[in-house]
């Protein structure tokens, strides 16, 4: 039998004897043993033999009185001879509990190790459904008077260490007041493992957000900079037992995903020796579970069991709006008495100062690795999984995506399964199999709050005049070599703030501006998001802003391009302050082009008019593209364009003509390419004049003109021909 075992047990015989005592005391001052009813009919006989096996002093017959004398000899032999690792020891220096404290713990847990017990705590209790410990027992075991009874009785307050740890559970019957002498109580189920000498158990329902890490990790696998890593490990100087004076810091840790938050915290606690628990909060609200409670048993777990906590997914502790909440504030705080590490993982930007007040914290900033460290992380990953990949796809990768060390590990593994699928045979991984997987890990959490332009136009498509073409081109160029501006050439430490690059497109509605910014974004492997202004805008002071803020934090990790279009609407002039409508509108423009001026990605702003765009952020273009109307040469190059080689054109099509008649822009010729194919194939025929005449007309009239012979000529007759009937000549 072990020393911890073997005090345990030395222990209950104390507590046999303080129940032996009880037993004796009650006896003398009511007679109860004369009443055949006593106890309910537990007799005085069982109850002796319950109290002498299996632990109690077989033979004692000393007084009541005396009994207390040999207890206290029995309590000093037993403090001397407790190892140090003993469980009942550790927990009461854990926990700083009085002697007293450390009886009542001692009461609740005896039943958990022979339940006769119960039967002698309902002897006790006199009645017979109450087979637990209560306050009033407790007091008459451990009180030597009434005045010392009042005294310890606030140990047993909801606000003691007993129960605001979370050591003992109340157990109240219904239609009892809380906290009265009555009331009973029990061990927590993880004291009970703790005191019995086992690992510490959480509740079977906290299995599917609670997961216990080894803390496998080490320094070598955290992704940081050496100097980062070495601050970082100077916490460590904050849970040096000869050093911990009070509660320690929570620790702040920011970042984006794979960013190495885990990782750091797992290597932390494995230098410290300690196991880590890894908890889900937003899986523990998705459970329904009350974060309070699931903090409280957090905190239990981690002062018996000597860990670390590491809370994840910290958006379940605000509103929508990004405020705390109060169930939030409340849960935190019940974290605030450990003394072992509680890290706190959190995205960049998140209000964590709202839940930390008035407790010490230190703030960790897990940044994006630069360039080339990208690069190295991507062949490191590569290499892992035994692959390769050219030197000129690791750069491209590498200055293309913005990703984290997990996001490039996770990526490596999906183009390495996927050509597996494929069955690609060779080591090395093709650039298209590694951007497409680098796209997939990019956050699509954009995709909530922005539409995502598919297209599949490429630049052989775009019909724009060559001045116009050159500097689109020189967009996706700079897009794609922004690395080497900023990081090779060190441009990026002469930039005050944000390295993104804004371009506005200028142009009447259809003359490519979207197309060509999808064209731009599928050159780069980059997704294109439009944002939808309808979205966006609101009616409600303030809202604006938060659309705002979530679309750019969104934007950050999502290696996308973002889209605005009719950009007006949202980046017009700043007007003179009239009113307090006024005042808000321009607070929404200062507000966009703070948020601009931050952003390290793409923007690009598509207005009908470039005069309407406010100067300030006309000034902050690095590019302005004017979109003209196209000429006749351009404009009969979209006519023939917009038709693909499968479509039935007739003989009759006259290219030259519609280009030449009617000056509009390439969003109204495809409008017309298509009116004009779906009704020849209600006519179950090739598209002819005849189609493209009407539906010419019909775009016209959208647009308030009214078709005349002088626009059409001699094709004027075909707008007025019959329509064939139930499809049919």
């Amino acid at each position: 039998m072990s020393d911890a075992v073997e005090h345990l047990y030395a222990e209950l015989r104390r507590l046999d004897l303080l129940l032996h005592r009880q037993i004796l005391r009650l006896r003398a001052a009511y007679n109860l043993s004369l009443d055949e009813f006593r106890g309910l009919y537990i007799s005085d006989e069982q109850v002796d033999r319950l109290v002498d096996q299996p632990f109690g002093e077989a033979g004692v017959v000393l007084p009541a009185d005396e009994l207390l004398e040999h207890v206290e000899e029995m309590r000093r032999n037993n403090s001397a001879a407790a190892p140090a690792d003993a469980p009942l020891k550790r927990v009461a220096e854990e926990f700083d509990l009085s002697e007293f404290e450390q009886d009542v713990l001692l009461l609740a847990l005896a039943p958990e190790v022979e339940p006769k017990y119960e039967t002698i705590y309902a002897y006790l209790n006199n009645d017979v459904t109450r087979k637990w410990p209560t306050c009033d027992l407790a007091l008459r075991l451990f009180g030597a008077g009434s005045a010392e009874r009042v005294m310890l009785r606030r140990h047993l307050l909801p606000d003691s260490t007993l129960f605001a740890d979370g050591l003992l559970q109340p157990i109240q019957p219904a239609g009892e007041r809380t906290f009265s002498l009555t009331s009973g109580f029990a061990l927590a189920p993880a004291a009970t493992h703790c005191l019995l000498g086992h690992a510490p158990q959480l509740p079977s329902s906290a299995a599917t957000f609670v997961r216990h890490e080894t803390s496998a990790a080490t320094w070598d696998d955290v992704p940081l900079a050496a100097v980062r890593r070495a601050s970082l490990r100077q916490v460590l100087n904050f849970f040096d037992p000869a050093r911990l004076e009070g509660n320690a810091p929570l620790l702040i840790f920011e970042g984006r995903y794979g960013a190495g938050r885990r990782a750091a915290a797992e290597a932390l606690c494995g230098e410290l020796g300690l196991p880590l628990l890894r908890v889900d909060l937003e899986a523990a609200r998705a459970a329904s579970e009350s974060l309070p409670g699931l903090m409280q048993s957090l905190a239990l777990q981690q002062r018996l069991r000597r860990c670390g906590v590491y809370l994840d997914g910290a958006d379940a502790l605000f509103h929508e709006e990004g405020r705390a909440s109060p169930e939030g504030r409340s849960a935190l705080g019940l974290l605030a008495a450990c003394r072992w590490p509680v890290f706190f993982s959190c995205e960049p930007d998140t209000a964590w100062r709202e839940l930390t007040k008035g407790r010490r914290a230190l703030v960790f900033t897990f940044e994006a690795p630069d360039v080339a460290v990208r690069r190295e992380l991507w062949e490191a990953s590569l290499a892992r999984e035994g692959r390769a990949a050219s030197p000129a796809a690791l750069a491209t990768l590498a200055g293309r995506f913005d990703l984290t060390p997990g996001q490039i590990r996770d990526a490596v593994a999906a183009a390495a399964d996927a050509c597996r699928l494929a069955g690609a045979a060779g080591v090395e991984l093709t650039p298209e199999a590694l951007t497409a997987a680098a796209r997939a890990q990019s956050d699509q959490g954009l995709g909530r709050l922005a539409l995502k332009v598919m297209t599949q136009q490429t630049w052989n498509d775009l019909v724009l005049p060559p001045a116009t073409l050159r500097q689109v081109k020189e967009v996706a160029a700079a897009i794609r070599h922004r690395h080497v501006v900023y990081d090779d050439w060190g441009f990026g430490r002469r930039v005050a703030s944000g390295r993104g690059l804004k371009v506005l497109f200028a142009g009447t509605s259809g003359t490519g501006k979207t197309m060509t910014a999808g064209v731009i974004a599928g050159d780069l492997g980059l997704d294109l998001y439009k944002i939808d202004l309808s979205g966006v805008v609101s009616k409600y002071i303030g809202e604006t802003e938060k659309n705002l803020d979530r679309i750019f934090r969104a934007a950050r990790s999502g290696n996308a391009i973002l889209f605005f279009d009719e950009a007006d609407a949202l980046f017009g002039k700043r007007s003179e302050v009239k009113d307090a409508h006024d005042r808000y509108a321009n607070i929404e423009v200062a507000y966009l082009l703070q948020k601009m001026e931050e952003h390290e990605g793409a923007v690009i702003l598509a207005s009908n008019l470039s005069k309407n765009i406010d100067n300030a952020f006309a000034r902050r273009m690095h590019y302005v593209v004017e979109f003209p109307v196209p000429d006749e040469t351009y404009r009969e190059r979209l006519w023939r364009g917009m038709f693909p080689a499968e479509a039935p054109l007739g003989p009759d099509v006259d290219f030259p003509f519609l280009a030449k008649q009617f000056s509009i822009a390439g969003g109204d010729i495809r409008n017309v390419a298509l009116d004009a194919a779906f009704l020849a194939a209600r006519d179950g025929r090739r598209i002819t004049m005849k189609q493209l005449v009407r539906a010419t007309a019909r775009q016209m009239m959208k647009q308030g003109k009214v078709p005349s012979v002088t626009d059409f000529k001699q094709y004027h007759a075909l707008i007025a021909q019959d329509e064939p009937e139930n499809g049919r000549r």
